[in-house]
């Protein structure tokens, strides 16, 4: 085989990698959207990069790119910054943070809810999970 019959052969090869990762990434987007529990993905500065349905509705939103983009304080106004800070200590000091907090709803009107909150650090990123949420 010449050459240019090898190069043919690795471009297909690619092609077909690549067609099986754009399926793979397909479903794990699916899956995270889909999950059963209430998932956002944030920049440390509170910016909402992925959020799931149901955290959308959890939180008022009739879907996840209503969040996407915006900061937290930009979404909910009247919050106080003290629990955010609070959580930012957690994360600085363990990478992880767990409670129970006030959560706020897109009507003005607030739920309970406990988190966790882990902090990858390689992406410069929080994941956010409501685990159970208390009214």
């Amino acid at each position: 085989m010449n050459n240019l019959g090898k190069i043919r052969n690795i471009e297909n090869e690619l092609t077909i990698r690549d067609e099986k990762l754009i399926e793979k990434s397909k479903i794990l987007e699916e899956l995270f959207l889909k999950s059963p529990q209430a998932i956002a993905i944030m920049e440390r500065d509170w910016k909402y990069v992925l959020v799931n349905e149901l955290f959308a509705t959890l939180y008022g939103f009739e879907c996840p790119t209503q969040m996407v983009g915006k900061c937290h304080y930009e979404l909910f106004k009247s919050i106080p910054e003290r629990p955010i800070d609070e959580i930012n200590i957690g994360l600085t000091e363990k990478g992880l943070w767990k409670g129970t907090i006030k959560c706020p709803h897109k009507s003005n009107d607030s739920f309970l809810c406990e988190v966790i909150i882990k902090s990858v650090e390689e992406k410069d990123m929080l994941v956010w999970t409501c685990v159970k949420v208390n009214g």
